[in-house]
């Protein structure tokens, strides 16, 4: 994650201004006898870093399906510029490299 908490613009009347890092956190297990509670420290973590967090998308689904509900809703909030957070690649997709990325 980055060390700084953002980049400086301008705004059209020469005003600085704060440009923020965005970030949305994804929090999945693969089954419902899972729970999501030790990867609720993400959250804190990316705004310890410095990002502003979006949103959150808490699922319970196998990563080897790419129709899961938040993942998608998450994909289509996604702004550009924004950044995923994750545990891990694999809470994100366990697909393979080629096809996780046709997601986005």
């Amino acid at each position: 994650m980055a060390d700084k908490l953002g980049l400086f613009g301008y705004t059209k009347m020469g005003h600085v201004m704060t440009t923020l890092n965005v970030a949305r956190v994804y929090l999945r297990v693969s089954t419902e006898d899972q729970d999501l509670q030790r990867q609720e420290a993400i959250i804190g973590n990316a705004r310890a870093s410095g990002y502003y967090v979006a949103a959150v998308y808490r699922e319970k689904a196998s990563g080897a399906r790419s129709d899961r509900p938040e993942l998608l809703r998450m994909i289509e909030d996604l702004q550009p510029g924004e950044v995923v957070v994750a545990e891990k690649i694999d809470r994100i997709s366990r697909l393979p490299l080629a096809e996780a990325e046709r997601l986005v």
